[in-house]
């Protein structure tokens, strides 16, 4: 017993010196700037899209797309928050005559901490062209246009990096650290996702029925996912300075799903997959830094003779700077308890 006791004593004295080993070990690969605020302009665009496909692996594929405005605003990371504003840009009338015109409400929370990212959501868009990727359309004519079609999208999204000594989420999507030695790390994903989709009549039309079936030419479709993933990221740098990023994480996905079909009103269960694949490239200095990444979600539905496909895109390119924090701005989000009840 006495035994036990001093190796117990022995590796409760010695965590404190493992933990200063581990983040001794993060200095050297992961620089971080706790005394600076950072402020940035940014040029970002997300879309929601969904696809049909004939079959698992079919070449017949049809897409339909909304015409949504790229957004132009600022972010900051100040009180160890990072936030974005962005306005969209208006569409040209000649876009508009070829693609049709699309209404988009969509809001985003991104947090990310040492080891650890969550994404809330919540979209809605109306008004879809349509791609065939077999049947091109003449140049300057118009895309086939569903105006009535709309979609709600919310959910959230998390991921787990097990190697936090050595690797950096935030020093590739929202800069608030470096990475100074390319390094890597397994991911651990999950979502839970709710997704919606109504319109006033079947969506790929009798036209279509003799190549994705009459059973799935549905006009309406709600689906609850949840999924876990595994994946992996890298961060590989270049001079010191510059970086390229890619993660990527895949696994299974529960649907349960409802849709509207010739037949009526159907419920189903099904197993497929979800992904979530992201891309970051850019300049990473002390001071100053800039870079663009892409995000992109998906998740698979199969039902009757189709695979229903929808995903979620978000493309950024942005340019900031850090300044030294005075005064306010060196409080934190944990000293607002005590800023309130001191006073």
């Amino acid at each position: 017993m006495k035994k036990q006791l001093v190796y117990l004593l022995v590796i409760l004295l010695s965590l404190p010196a493992l933990a200063q080993k581990k983040d001794s070990l993060r200095s050297i690969y992961i620089e971080r700037f706790p005394d600076h605020f950072f402020i940035w302009p940014i040029a970002k665009t997300r879309t929601s899209t969904f696809e049909i496909r004939n079959r698992p692996g079919g070449n017949e594929k049809l897409t339909y797309r909304p015409n949504n405005s790229v957004g132009m605003g600022f972010g900051m990371y100040v009180f160890e928050i990072g936030f974005e504003l962005v306005f969209a840009v208006p569409i040209d009338e000649k876009k508009k005559s070829l693609y049709g015109e699309s209404k988009a409400n969509d809001l985003q929370l991104n947090v990310l901490g040492k080891n650890w990212g969550v994404d809330l959501f919540t979209q809605t868009y109306r008004g879809f062209y349509r791609e065939d990727a077999k049947r091109g359309v003449p140049a300057d004519m118009p895309f086939p246009q569903r105006p009535d079609i709309r979609i709600g999208n919310t959910g959230i999204n998390g991921i787990y990096a097990f190697n936090k000594s050595k690797f950096s989420l935030r020093s590739s999507y929202n800069f608030s650290e470096r990475q100074l030695r390319s390094s890597g790390s397994f991911l651990l994903s999950g979502t839970l996702n709710f997704f919606d989709l109504k319109a006033d009549s079947a969506v790929y039309g009798s036209f279509y029925e003799a190549i994705f079936g009459a059973k799935g030419n549905f006009s309406e479709i709600t689906s609850t996912t949840l999924s876990v993933a595994l994946g992996y990221s890298y961060n590989l740098i270049l001079g010191k300075r510059f970086f390229i990023n890619s993660s990527f994480s895949v696994g299974p996905a529960q649907h349960w799903i409802s849709y509207q079909g010739v037949n009526g009103k159907t419920d189903n269960q099904t197993l497929n997959t979800f992904a979530d694949f992201r891309v970051g490239i850019g300049y990473n200095s002390r001071r100053f830094f800039a870079g663009t990444s892409f995000v992109q979600q998906s998740r698979n539905i199969r039902f009757e003779d189709i695979v229903f496909t929808s995903s979620s895109a978000t493309v950024k390119l942005l340019v900031g700077y850090r300044f030294k924090e005075r005064g306010f701005l060196k409080w934190r989000v944990g000293d607002l308890p005590q800023l309130i009840f001191n006073k």
